[in-house]
């Protein structure tokens, strides 16, 4: 290895350093949940205050709990259980989808956290 190929290591190294330093950042906190059924809004409500809906689709009946400051997908009709797998939503940016039922529950918060996939 030759001090340009060190050099150049290093350099690499310092770019992913500072740009990790400047683009991470921490989730924010969650202050409401969406719930979306197919390609229409059913609610948007604060995470502060518990309670339990019924979401209508066309596999069934998709039960959204919301409590303690986050949401979760108590039950849907999914024979593989994914969106119950996803468990309690607290973050920004978390979300659980229940895809039989084409139903998403997102959690929002004031900025989403850094998601490649999504960037």
């Amino acid at each position: 290895m030759t001090r340009g190929d060190a050099l150049v290591i290093l350099l690499a190294a310092a770019l992913v350093g500072g740009a990790y330093a400047l683009l991470w950042s921490p989730a924010a906190p969650a202050t409401q949940v969406r719930i979306v059924s197919g390609e229409r809004e059913i609610a948007r409500l604060p995470l502060d205050e518990p309670r339990r809906l019924e979401v209508p689709g066309p596999a069934g009946i998709t039960v959204v709990e919301i409590r303690d400051g986050a949401a979760r997908c108590a039950a849907s009709p999914g024979s593989r259980g994914i969106c119950q797998r996803a468990g309690w939503l607290r973050q920004a940016g978390d979300m659980a989808v229940s895809l039989p039922n084409h139903v998403l529950i997102e959690v929002l918060g004031d900025t989403g956290r850094f998601d490649s996939i999504n960037y």
